[in-house]
């Protein structure tokens, strides 16, 4: 997943640095007030804002914003009456510390489990099972290792589109790891050999000078 982390204590990367060790990508922010304009426009899976308390977090400027990214809120105290009100001003999810990176994974996928799909992923014919980096077409399945499940399904959710090598290395991999497009270029390779072999076909296209395509039908 690709994920936008805010905390009201800027200095504790702790949950964004597990999140990476995961296999996350994650962007974090110097300031919770931050969260909304630096969402905006972007291709987050989910925000992540650590707060003292759920009152803290910019809710309605993040829920003006009218994108699919869930919205996860992290308190340091938050009473049953707070956690209820933040869930009516648009948050997904309120959880008190402490969180485990485990429990929290397993949130978040349930969450997106729930989330509406994208048309142009339905209309692949693919199935996704996050918990188990699982990829289904059909009777055929195939497990991924995290970095190529999150390439194939960030390809789904924009099927049929043209995607740049430096789109994917974004959203992929995340602004601070090695930006080469070579990178790009060898993991689309391996993941078409593997879609190919599983399912008979290869589903991904290069458009050399373009970037690359997951063909729809």
């Amino acid at each position: 997943m690709r994920l936008l982390h805010a905390s009201h204590r800027p200095r504790d990367l702790y949950l964004a640095r597990a999140l990476i060790q995961a296999g996350h990508v994650v962007e974090s922010l110097g300031s919770l007030d931050d969260a909304a304009s630096a969402s905006a426009g972007e291709d987050y899976d989910a925000v992540l804002l650590e707060v003292a308390a759920p009152a803290d977090a910019p809710l309605a400027a993040l829920s003006r914003r009218g994108e699919r990214a869930l919205l996860v809120l992290i308190a340091d105290q938050a009473s049953p009456a707070a956690r209820t009100a933040a869930l009516r001003a648009g948050a997904d999810a309120c959880l008190t510390r402490p969180v485990h990176v485990v429990e929290l994974e397993a949130r978040l996928t349930a969450l997106a489990r729930l989330a509406p799909t994208p048309s142009s992923a339905v209309a692949t014919g693919l199935r996704f099972d996050a918990a188990g980096r699982k990829v289904v077409l059909g009777e055929l399945s195939l497990v991924l290792p995290s970095r190529e499940y999150a390439l194939l399904a960030y390809m789904a959710d924009h099927a049929g589109q043209v995607l740049s090598a430096e789109q994917i290395l974004k959203h992929v991999w995340g602004e601070g790891d090695d930006p080469r497009p070579e990178r790009v270029r060898t993991a689309v390779a391996r993941l078409r050999l593997k879609l190919e072999a599983a399912f008979g076909r290869p589903l991904l296209a290069t458009l050399r000078g373009h970037g690359y395509r997951l063909d729809i039908g």
